[in-house]
């Protein structure tokens, strides 16, 4: 009976199915979701013609981030792991807020991605979205919709896999079809006449809006960290699935932005000469400019690719959210035991469920994409940034660990890594930061369930709260800085940047040197403990 049993929990864990192409289609596909319908013109509607640079500017921008979090994911590979990593090296205050920030971003991805899919049905069947938002109806199929991105995600990662690689492989041929469709129409002086309003109409503040929005799409990146229990080699396919699938995907959003920009015809869209910003109301903007364009199959082909896009990256989403609910009551304790058992299908079924039952309420509570993502980009840019200190902490206390990918100047990259995360947040606008901070901050009463299961050292914690007094000054910079960013300008531009990121290079030291400073606490008090601990 025992055996059996034995044989049974030994099933109920994650299943290393996912070789090098599965990760590489995992992280690309995370990537090229429902951004690819609607960012790259939303950058134009930001920035104008400018909007095209902030594809490539932001890619570079993101590579340090996701370096860190390769090292991270190749040296200790944990599903969900950018939950388990802060946790580990800063303790339960920054571990609960960092974990919490990681749910927050996730959670809101599930409403994005069901509102999209059925904001690109509304193209053929308008009664489902109206004046900018979800009607009843179009809420009720967004619900169908999510349970069916519910349904995928109780399945063996190893068939997930499978249908996210040929959902993608369909993906990148579709939009290489619209691309180079709307290339035969393209006309430079669409990037610099005057009657466009020039290269840059909205100067720089447009552009740093536009590099902003850029993680709604690159954000996917940490894929492969999320699914790392389940790479068959994860030294080998995290670092070059991550590289890989910015690479192609930057190339990819670059050149959707930069055809519609050359093909646009502002007359057809019925807007003004030069005014770039009322593209901002189109949800499916390549399939309008193709039926602008009078080019038929290519408005089915755009919206064909906007519907697989989105449906596969929720997919992909879903499950991240709920290896993250997993790690976080797992190896956190943040959360009940429930969360964190598997399914004989090697799946975290509970934390699964978790996530629909909220993700249902959060859809029903929503009506749109506008009124959920800037919420949801700053939930994942705050959660990327302790990777950067987890990194160094590792590397101190931690050195002997064999890590299969190390970070080239990591001295140099890791800082930068932290810098860049803070930075695209507070330029994102005191209208987003003043909702995330203070939802981020309520992440500390998840110490309330860590107390439960293992009881809080209070010198132990106080080496953690460097983190929210941190997000404190962020949310106080954001309401004092520059207008371009909503705040109040009493720093102006650019010298509130200047201030921001020298205080968050503070920070960052002072998280790394209290994160060594803690680790080191916490194992001469284990070591000492297991010496008075009389041996059996």
């Amino acid at each position: 009976m025992d055996g059996k049993n034995n044989d049974e929990n030994l099933k109920r864990e994650y299943r290393k199915d996912i070789g090098l192409w599965g990760v590489i289609m995992l992280a690309l596909g995370g990537i090229l979701g429902p951004a690819i319908a609607y960012a790259p013109v939303y950058t134009l509607a930001y920035a104008g013609p400018a909007g095209i640079l902030a594809w490539p500017i932001a890619m570079i921008m993101i590579v340090p981030i996701g370096l860190v979090f390769a090292e991270l994911g190749t040296t200790y590979p944990r599903a969900g792991g950018v939950a388990y990593y802060p946790s580990r090296t800063n303790g339960p205050v920054v571990g609960a807020l960092n974990g919490w920030a990681s749910m927050v971003g996730y959670l809101f991805v599930g409403p994005v991605i069901v509102f999209a899919v059925v904001e690109y049905m509304s193209f053929y069947y308008p009664p489902l979205y109206s004046n900018g938002t979800l009607t009843y109806l179009g809420i009720a199929v967004a619900e169908i919709v999510l349970v069916l991105v519910f349904a995928v995600n109780v399945m063996r990662i190893k068939h997930m896999g499978e249908i996210n690689l040929i959902l993608t492989i369909i993906t990148l041929i579709l939009i290489g079809i619209v691309i180079i469709t709307l290339a035969f129409y393209f006309k430079p002086s669409n990037l610099v006449s005057k009657s466009v309003g020039g290269f840059a109409p909205y100067g720089f503040t447009g552009l740093f809006g536009a590099i902003t929005l850029t993680v709604f799409g690159y954000g996917g990146f940490r894929q492969p960290i999320d699914y790392s229990e389940e790479v068959k080699d994860p030294g080998k396919s995290i670092p070059l699935a991550i590289i890989a699938a910015l690479l192609i995907s930057g190339f990819v959003f670059t050149m959707e932005s930069l055809v519609f920009a050359g093909a646009v015809n502002f007359s057809g869209f019925g807007i003004a000469s030069g005014d770039w910003a009322a593209f901002f109301q189109y949800s499916s903007p390549y399939a309008t400019i193709s039926k602008v364009l009078i080019l038929p199959a290519l408005v089915i082909i755009a919206i064909i690719v906007a519907l697989i896009a989105t449906f596969k990256d929720g997919v992909i989403y879903y499950g991240s959210t709920a290896r993250v609910g997993e790690v976080l009551s797992r190896d956190d304790k943040f959360l009940p035991k429930l969360f964190n058992r598997m399914s004989l299908r090697g799946v975290p079924i509970y934390s699964i469920i978790l996530v629909l039952i909220v993700t249902v309420v959060l859809v029903a509570l929503g009506k749109s994409l506008a009124t959920i993502i800037g919420i949801m980009v700053d939930g994942f840019l705050l959660s990327y940034a302790p990777g950067a200190v987890s990194l160094m902490v590792f590397r101190k206390t931690d050195p002997d660990t064999k890590r299969p990918f190390r970070v080239p100047v990591a001295g140099v990259l890791a800082p930068t890594a932290f810098i860049i995360a803070n930075l695209l947040v507070y330029w994102s606008g005191f209208s987003s930061v003043e909702i995330i901070i203070p939802l981020d901050l309520a992440g500390i009463l998840l110490i309330i369930v860590y107390n439960h299961y293992n009881k809080i050292d209070l010198k132990y914690a106080m080496y953690g709260i460097w983190m929210p007094v941190y997000l404190a000054f962020v949310l106080f910079m954001s309401y004092i800085g520059s207008s371009f960013f909503g705040g109040i300008n009493l720093i102006i531009f650019p010298y509130d940047s200047l201030v921001f990121i020298v205080v968050t290079v503070i920070f960052y030291f002072i998280g790394v040197s209290t994160g060594i400073r803690g680790v080191e606490y916490i194992n001469k008090k284990l070591t000492a403990s297991e010496k008075q601990t009389p041996a059996n």
